[in-house]
């Protein structure tokens, strides 16, 4: 048993998606990958995800204000989505990294 949900994490990497991908709706990308899944699933995600990405920007611009190391932040992010493997933890902190310095 992991201690992450993995749909959650693969639904997640989905709505992360860079490149031509993403120009795709996520529900529509959610649809092919999980046609099992019901409308308050994607509801949820959606809503759950920008919640982390919203999270994990807070933090990202900490770091880049020097108030936080990127492993306090991972902890941080870990912490408050249990759900998350260690990777989504790492790419979602990355990219809130790659934003907050743009």
């Amino acid at each position: 048993m992991t201690l992450f949900d993995d749909r959650f994490n693969h639904a997640l990497e989905i709505f992360q998606e860079f490149g031509p991908r993403r120009r795709i709706p996520v529900q529509e990308r959610w649809r092919e990958a999980f046609p099992e899944a019901a409308a308050r699933d994607l509801v949820e995600w959606e809503r759950a995800f920008r919640e982390i990405e919203a999270f994990a920007y807070d933090l990202a611009v900490q770091i880049r204000d020097q108030g936080l190391s990127e492993d306090a932040a991972q902890r941080r992010i870990a912490e408050q989505f249990p759900r998350l493997s260690r990777e989504r933890v790492v790419r979602t902190l990355s990219q809130a990294h790659y934003f907050a310095m743009k």
